[in-house]
C-alpha cells in the first residue's frame, strides 16, 4: 500500500508537465523509435509539443501537438545525398563531415519553419523538459538553453563518440570503437591504430570546425544569450540510447545514459486480405526482402538487382520483395512485390523462414523480436557492424552485395533456412534483448519523468565531463613527473661530476 502511495506522488508531481520534442531525421526508421516514446507521453497526460517529419496525427491524443516538418528536412537530406556518402565505401572522415553538412542543413530547416518559430520565440514559452534527436551534430540542444529546461538527448542508434566525449562517458579507443568504424570487441593493433587516429582526428574536427558552426548557426535563430553549444551538450541531463548487449560492447556508462531496446515493437496485427493470403499459400516457406527506409531497392546497382532476380527466380521459396515501384522489369513468377509492407506483422507470420536485410537496427530489432533468422547485406553507417556480430552469434549470414553472386546468394538462403542454429540462436537473442525488471518503454518514460521531477540531473553529472583530454589521460600529471624525474637525475648528474672532479682533480694538484 505504501508502494502505491509513493507511486502515485510520484505520478502526481510530474503529471501535466510541458514537453517539448525535436526529431529532425526525415527517416522512418529513425522516427518509429521516437514515436513509441511521445506517443507514451501524451497518453500519460503531458503536454507534448513535437517537432517531427512523421506526425502520428491521432487526434485521440489530446495533449499532443505535431508540427510536420517533412517538406523542408526531407529537402536539407536529399540535397546532401545522405544515402551516397554513408556508403561503406566512403571513408569515415568524408561521412562524418557530410554527415554535419546534412544536420547543418536540417537544423537550419527545422528553426526557420514558421510555426516553430512562433514556438520558441513566444514571449510565454515554457517547458519542462527538452527531448532533442541525438546523432552528430548538437545545434538543435541550444533550445533547451534557449527555454531554460533541462535537455534529453534520444537516439535511435548507439552514441557517436563525439557525444561520449561531450557527456564524459569512459571512450578509450583501444577499447571502444566509433559506431562508424566497422570494428568491434577485440580489435587487432592495426584496428587500434587506426581507431586512435581517428579519435584525434574526431577531437580536432569538433573543436576547431564542427563545434564553431553549430555555435554560429544555433545564435543566428536563438540568439547569443546562450551558452556555447559545448556547454550545453556537456549538460545533458539524460541520454537515452537505443542499444543492447549484443550489438553493442558492453561498456562503463555515466549514470544519464540509459539504454532502450526494440522501443518501437507493436503487438502482431491483421495483415492485408491478398497478403495474408500471399503468406498462407506459401507452405515451402518464403524469403521476405528489404532494405529499409534509406537505401531502398529501386536504388541499387541495376547489377546487383540482376543477381537478385536471378537467384530468386530459381528459390524453391515464395519471395515477398518491399520494392519502391509500381513494376520490377523480369520480376520471376515467384516474387511479389509491394511499395510499403506491414514488416513486423510480416515478420510474424510462421511461413516467413529468411529475412534479407540491411542489417539496419530496427530491422534487426524486429527480426529478432519475430524470431527470423537473417541474411544481412550492409550498404551504410553501422549494418556492417550489425552483421558482423549477427554472424559471430550465429543468427544471420552476411554478403558483401558489391561483389555478390546468384550462387553465393541462393547458399547463404539455403544454409540459414536449412540449418536450424540460426532460427535457434535468434530466439536466443530475443530472449535476452528483453529480459529487463522493466519493458523498455516503461524504463525511458520513468527516466524521462526523472528529469523533470528533480529539473534535471545535476546531482547524476560526471565530473569527467568537465576534464579536458589533457587532464583525462593525466598528461599534465606525466610532464610533471618526467620533470621532476629529469630534474633529480640531472642534478645527481651535475653532483656526481662536481665530487669526481674535487676527488680526481684534487690528486692531480697533489702530484704536481
Amino acid at each position: 500500500m505504501k508502494c502505491i502511495l509513493v507511486f502515485c506522488g510520484l505520478w502526481t508531481f510530474t503529471h501535466c508537465a510541458r514537453i517539448l520534442g525535436v526529431f529532425q531525421m526525415p527517416t522512418f526508421s529513425h522516427q518509429i523509435v521516437y514515436q513509441a516514446i511521445w506517443q507514451e507521453l501524451a497518453l500519460r497526460g503531458h503536454h507534448v509539443t513535437i517537432i517531427t517529419s512523421h506526425p502520428l496525427k491521432d487526434h485521440k491524443l489530446t495533449g499532443l501537438k505535431e508540427v510536420d516538418v517533412s517538406e523542408a528536412t526531407l529537402k536539407a537530406k536529399q540535397e546532401n545525398s545522405f544515402v551516397g556518402f554513408m556508403l561503406k565505401e566512403q571513408n569515415v572522415y568524408s561521412r562524418v563531415q557530410n554527415l554535419f553538412e546534412v544536420h547543418y542543413r536540417l537544423a537550419e530547416a527545422v528553426l526557420s519553419d514558421k510555426a516553430f518559430i512562433e514556438i520558441y520565440n513566444a514571449s510565454g514559452a515554457q517547458f519542462d523538459v527538452v527531448l532533442a534527436e541525438t546523432l552528430v551534430s548538437p545545434t538543435l540542444y541550444a533550445l533547451a538553453a534557449k527555454l531554460k529546461a533541462p535537455l534529453v538527448g534520444v537516439s535511435s542508434l548507439g552514441a557517436w563518440i563525439g557525444v561520449h566525449y561531450a557527456i564524459g562517458n569512459p571512450s578509450p579507443p583501444s577499447l571502444y570503437s566509433d559506431m562508424l568504424l566497422p570494428f568491434h570487441r577485440q580489435m587487432t593493433f592495426s584496428e587500434k591504430v587506426v581507431s586512435t587516429v581517428y579519435y584525434i582526428w574526431v577531437r580536432y574536427y569538433l573543436n576547431f570546425e564542427a563545434l564553431p558552426k553549430c555555435d554560429q548557426i544555433a545564435r543566428k535563430y536563438l540568439g547569443n544569450d546562450i551558452p556555447y553549444i559545448q556547454d550545453i551538450e556537456k549538460n545533458m541531463s539524460l541520454l537515452l540510447l537505443t542499444t543492447n548487449p549484443i550489438l553493442y560492447e558492453p561498456r562503463p556508462n555515466v549514470p544519464t545514459v540509459i539504454s532502450m531496446e526494440q522501443m518501437h515493437i507493436k503487438p502482431v496485427k491483421p495483415l492485408p486480405k491478398d497478403l495474408k493470403q500471399f503468406l498462407d499459400n506459401a507452405k515451402e516457406g518464403v524469403v521476405y526482402f528489404s532494405l529499409g527506409s534509406n537505401v531502398k531497392s529501386i536504388n541499387i546497382p541495376e547489377k546487383l538487382r540482376k543477381v537478385l532476380i536471378e537467384a530468386f527466380a530459381e528459390l524453391p521459396y515464395k519471395v515477398l520483395w518491399k520494392f519502391e515501384a509500381d513494376d520490377l522489369p523480369g520480376k520471376p513468377e515467384n516474387v511479389l512485390i509491394g511499395k510499403w509492407i506491414p514488416q513486423q506483422d510480416v515478420l510474424a507470420h510462421p511461413n516467413v523462414k529468411v529475412f534479407v536485410t540491411q542489417c539496419g537496427l530496427q530491422s534487426v530489432e524486429e527480426a529478432v523480436a519475430r524470431g527470423v533468422p537473417m541474411v544481412g547485406m550492409p550498404f551504410i553507417a553501422d549494418q556492417t557492424r550489425n552483421i558482423q556480430r549477427l554472424s559471430e552469434e550465429g543468427a544471420a549470414v552476411g554478403l558483401e552485395h558489391t561483389t555478390l553472386t546468384k550462387e553465393e546468394f541462393k547458399n547463404a538462403i539455403f544454409e540459414v533456412v536449412n540449418n536450424p542454429k540460426y532460427k535457434q540462436n535468434v530466439k536466443r537473442l530475443g530472449e535476452i534483448w528483453v529480459d529487463h525488471p522493466l519493458p523498455s518503454l516503461n524504463r525511458t518514460i520513468w527516466w524521462i519523468e526523472y528529469v523533470i521531477r528533480h529539473k534535471g540531473t545535476k546531482h547524476l553529472r560526471s565530473p569527467t565531463a568537465d576534464v579536458s583530454w589533457f587532464e583525462y589521460l593525466l598528461i599534465d600529471v606525466i610532464l610533471v613527473l618526467l620533470t621532476i624525474v629529469s630534474l633529480a637525475l640531472f642534478i645527481l648528474y651535475v653532483a656526481i661530476k662536481f665530487i669526481l672532479r674535487m676527488i680526481f682533480g684534487g690528486r692531480k694538484l697533489k702530484q704536481n
